[in-house]
This record gives C-alpha cells, structure tokens and sequence, in this order.
C-alpha cells in the first residue's frame, strides 16, 4: 500500500483514523478544514488525514465536500472513507463519490465492543442493531460487509481487496491497515504539561459518564460551566491543574452559535493551559479555529482513541464523543504534572 488519504466527516474521526499510523515514513499530517487538505498534502507524509466538517450539514453540500477534497488527492493514492462507528452523518451522500468502485465497508471498533457480524453493527453506544446495508441504500449493491470482530482476522480481508477498492470504516479499519504496514499504535504519553485544561462540548452519554467519574473521583478539579456555550470571563491568574470548560443547555441558540460562543469565550482559558483535551468533533473544531491551527502533526495516543498532537507550546489531545471508557477523563488528569 502506498501513500494513504483519510477522509473524515468531523475532526476528532480524522486524528483518531490518523493515529494508528504513527511511525510511518513521511509522518501523519491531518487538515483540519477541506481548505487546508492541500496544505497538508505539501507534508508530504506517508499519511494524510482531512475533516470534511461534513457530519451535520445537508446530504447536498456533503457532496460538495467530498468532490473538493477527492479532487486534490494525487492519483493512485489509496483512500480510507472514515465513518461514524455509529453509522451517523450523510455516509450515503459522501459515499455516493465512489460509485462503480469496490468497497469494503465495516465501521467496527473491535477493542470498544463494537462489532460486524452478518452485515448488522452493535457493541456499547448502540441502542439498536444497525443494518450497514439498509444504511447505505443503493450502494450497497456494490459494497462488501464482512465480519470485522478483530483486527487479525480483519486482515486477511484486506489482502484479498482489489487495488482500486476503497475501504471504508472506522478507528478499527485504521487499525488493520495500519497492522497491515506492520506498524503498532504508539501509547507511550505517560505525562502531560499542567496545567490541563477538559474543553467538553458533546452532550452523548458517554461522554457524560466519564464527567461524572471525574467529579466523584476525588480528584482537584475546578468545573466552569458554560450556558448555551458562553463561559464567564477569565479570572487573572493561572489555572489550576485540571479545569473543566463544559458546555451546558441555556437560552435556545443553533448548535452553530453554541460552538462559536463557546469557542470565543473559551479562548482566554485555552491560551493559559498548558495541554488541552477536546472532546466533540464540533467542539474539536470550533476550538482549533479560534486558535488558528489549520494543520496538526499526529505523534501518538495518550489512550486508546485518544491522538495527541502539539501546536507551538500546546499539547493538544481530541477524543470522539461517543466512546471512552468512564475514567478516561480521570486517566488524563492523573498524568497533568
């Protein structure tokens, strides 16, 4: 396999499908809007990685989106569709760029529970068995479901592809392509820079969960909340180890507002962290925007799902709103020192 573009609908499934590929020649070089997809491709990294922003827009303009980004990939580069492990989002319009080409399709993460068995998707997170399938409506004519309950016996599916297929999955795809190379995730973050600051902008239960894992886990933290998305100014003076911004229902206001409000209020608390944890591909992108950062090197995982990367002074880490497991935020600030 040669140079490999992931295509991701949101920011945090463009680090989490990167992240796998640490260590690979050239490096992991993710776009954080289409705008920037060429920028990244000047890295010339062996992998690239671009969100599409494209999960909560209309089918029509994800199309759009699609038609930008695959228009600048070089020819021949191989191509992995990332979706939701959910099956959210517009996947049959991004999906529809690649008709009349095979497709390998399995939004599986094998080590969070969630698997492919007989074409239908479960695993924790899922409230109903998913029909892969019945999601992909017509294209599912010339798309291949197999079986993805882990990452070695996915490989095999992988060697028998054809050269032009298209793979299209989640982090558990990224991890057999990546085993394919024969790369190995890098987990070895056992420390982050204090102090840290937890940018919480999903509301999944998940991601909920694992806030409250923090606030009864006896561990120092300070918890700002943020109505419809707007903080309270900054106090002068530094942070405390562990802050907590967390977007909160107020006045009704569009999802957009709330994460642009949020994104503004939260700059000044942002600036005085050290490394920052973002959760929510909206939020994630939100964020970055404010700081102007267009394009992030990949260096590893600090958990499983869970890519770091740095930006001048910052470590910045993303983490998808659907899944985690319940101390994972308890995790991340036992390593802020």
């Amino acid at each position: 396999m040669g140079k490999l573009a992931i295509i991701a609908d949101d920011l945090t499934g463009a680090l989490d499908a990167a992240a796998p590929f640490c260590g690979v020649v050239g490096g992991v070089w993710v776009a954080t809007r289409p705008e920037d997809f060429g920028q990244a491709l000047t890295m010339e990294g062996g992998v690239v990685s671009v969100s599409t922003r494209s999960r909560e827009i209309s089918s029509e303009d994800a199309r759009r989106r699609m038609a930008q980004v695959l228009a600048d990939i070089p020819a021949g580069m191989q191509v992995l569709k990332k979706i939701d492990s959910r099956m959210k989002g517009n996947i049959a319009a991004e999906l529809d760029a690649f008709r009349g080409r095979p497709m390998i399709v399995s939004p599986a993460i094998p080590e969070f529970g969630r698997v492919v068995r007989d074409g239908i998707l479960t695993g924790p997170g899922i409230e109903m068995p998913i029909d892969i399938r019945g999601e992909l409506g017509a294209l599912a004519e010339g798309a291949d479901v197999p079986d993805f309950t882990s990452v070695d016996d996915f490989l095999p599916v992988l060697q028998s592809a054809p050269a032009n297929a298209v793979f299209v999955g989640a982090r558990g795809m990224a991890q057999a392509l990546a085993k394919r190379l024969g790369l190995e995730t890098q987990e070895d973050v056992r420390s982050i820079p204090a102090p840290l600051c937890i940018v919480v902008g999903s509301t999944d239960p998940i991601t909920l969960a694992e806030i409250d894992a923090l606030k009864t886990s006896g561990r120092p933290y300070h918890l700002v909340e943020a109505p419809s998305g707007v903080l309270p100014v900054k106090p002068d003076g530094a942070l405390g180890s562990v802050t907590v911004l967390q977007a909160v229902p107020g006045a009704a206001r569009t999802p957009l507002r709330v994460a642009a409000d949020f994104a503004e209020t939260a700059k000044p608390w942002m600036e005085a962290a050290r490394s920052l944890l973002m959760t929510g591909g909206a939020t994630a992108e939100a964020m970055m925007d404010r700081l102007g950062v267009s394009v992030l090197s990949v260096e590893g995982e600090v958990l499983p799902g869970l890519p770091l990367c740095r930006s001048n002074d910052k470590v910045m880490i993303t983490k998808s709103g659907g899944f985690g497991e319940r101390d994972t935020f308890v995790q991340i600030a036992r390593m802020a020192e």
